[in-house]
């Protein structure tokens, strides 16, 4: 993976003169505000985490892969290639939720949100629920010979409650390090049924077979294929093993698309679920807005805001057609 070759001061140099010569929009942009004009623009891209670049420039021109002309710098066409790559091994949104993982640790306010929305605080940073999780379970029924792999398992606090649940064996895997830190120092008495590590959906290493279960709580979005990311996870899975998925349908329908005609499958709708969820999320987090603000965790709560709803209508207002789905896809090893 090409993070793992160049430092972080390469990786945000190539970002840096990709977004300013080729900015793209995606899905993964936001909070980001896109096409900038000059470098400590692009470097918003990177929030707190941006770097000092002046020596990485000089490196990357050396390798070949940025060339200067006058006082500018260019990307190369390798340098091109491999820039493109690592935007998007690295959007916005991950240095997003770098800052989201450390800003949780110790928020009283993201304690009560959590407590008041999902019913306990498992660091979600999705939908999913108390009740959604044991619903889950109850379909899935793990014990403890179940060897369970939670994909985008942030800080591990899901992970770790359905481990201590079930008895099963959890190995998590995100691409935030800090998440992943957190997750392994609050878990070290725990390490004979729970493991966590620094991964990539997109580029796993597990042996085939070697999981009864995968679960993908609204994180598969973050795979760039989702029909190859399917066929990555079901080569994880034992003979017997199933996937179970929470994915939201914003119109796209990719994920069903995906599935149809090539797996086994049962989905559940948590539509009517979701959208009282959206509902409540709006409303509680209207009310606690001065309690992140005193903990300089403002970037959290405008998060909670723009991606609840205040009403059903505000998804659709012309039509009386709500767009927004949610299913849990338990889908059987192919």
């Amino acid at each position: 993976m090409l993070t793992d070759i160049y430092t972080e001061d390469e990786i945000q140099a190539l970002i840096v003169l990709d977004e300013l010569t080729y900015p793209v929009i995606n899905p993964n942009n936001n909070h980001y505000q896109t096409f900038p004009k000059n470098i400590t623009e692009a470097q918003t891209y990177f929030r707190r985490f941006a770097i000092d670049l002046s020596g990485a420039f000089e490196k990357l021109q050396q390798k070949g892969l940025v060339r200067k002309d006058n006082d500018a710098r260019f990307l190369t066409s390798s340098g091109k290639s491999i820039a493109d790559e690592v935007r998007l091994l690295r959007p916005p949104i991950y240095y997003w939720y770098r800052d989201f993982y450390i800003a949780i640790e110790n928020s009283r306010a993201f304690e009560e949100f959590s407590a008041r929305v999902f019913g306990k605080n498992l660091g979600q940073h999705d939908f999913c629920d108390i009740e959604d999780i044991q619903k889950m379970l109850d379909l899935i029924k793990l014990d403890k010979s179940s060897l369970v792999l939670d994909i985008g398992c942030g800080n591990g606090k899901i992970a770790e409650y359905i481990s201590d649940l079930t008895g099963a064996s959890v190995m998590g895997i995100d691409y935030i390090q800090e998440a992943i830190a957190q997750a392994l120092k609050r878990t070290a008495h725990k390490r004979d049924r729970l493991n966590f590590k620094f991964g990539n959906l997109e580029y796993l290493d597990f042996a085939p077979g070697s999981f009864n279960i995968v679960l993908s709580m609204d994180s598969i979005y973050f795979g760039r294929d989702i029909s190859k990311t399917l066929f990555n996870l079901n080569r994880l899975l034992k003979s017997d093993g199933c996937m179970a998925i929470f994915y939201l349908n914003m119109g796209d329908g990719e994920l069903p698309a995906a599935l149809s005609g090539n797996y086994l499958y049962d989905a559940y709708n948590f539509s009517q679920k979701h959208h009282e969820h959206m509902l409540m999320k709006h409303r509680i987090a209207s009310e606690m807005k001065e309690a992140f603000a005193n903990e300089s965790n403002t970037f959290i709560w405008k998060n909670l805001i723009e991606e609840s709803i205040p009403s059903l209508e505000t998804l659709n207002p012309t039509i009386n057609v709500n767009p927004m789905t949610r299913f849990l896809y338990i889908i059987k090893k192919n």
